[in-house]
């Protein structure tokens, strides 16, 4: 019953991630458009293609989940973690900036989704 429950609460997340990844973040900004370089030196202005945005550690992150769903329990806890450490990590860079009022939908649904995800790693049984 575990496993069933994790494996719903890890379709959850990434359903809610993925949402978040792809709406507003800041400033009517998505997170495919958020430079990777904002989790280093702080939140600037720019914009970034695909390949060296936030999507990077975001799929990343999705692709440990997915195959620890099927595999290995660790590989989807550290893809739980590397999730929550990705977003949590962006918001207090971006905190510097801003408000936390100001965070738009998007990071919020990121957010929640990465903690659904490490959770379920977590409840996840080791053996299947």
């Amino acid at each position: 019953m575990r496993a069933i429950i994790s494996w719903l609460l890890t379709l959850a997340g990434v359903v809610l991630l993925g949402y978040g990844t792809f709406h507003a973040w800041y400033e009517d900004r998505t997170g495919d458009t958020r430079p990777l370089s904002d989790l280093f030196t702080g939140v600037h202005r720019d914009t970034a293609p695909a390949v060296s945005s936030m999507l990077v550690p975001l799929a990343l992150g999705v692709l440990l989940t997915v195959v620890g769903m099927f595999r290995a329990r660790g590989l989807m806890q550290l893809g739980g973690v590397l999730l929550v450490a990705s977003v949590s990590v962006w918001i207090s860079q971006v905190l510097d900036v801003i408000d936390l009022k100001d965070l738009q939908l998007g990071a919020w649904n990121a957010l929640f989704g990465s903690l659904i995800i490490l959770a379920a790693s977590l409840m996840r049984p080791a053996r299947l």
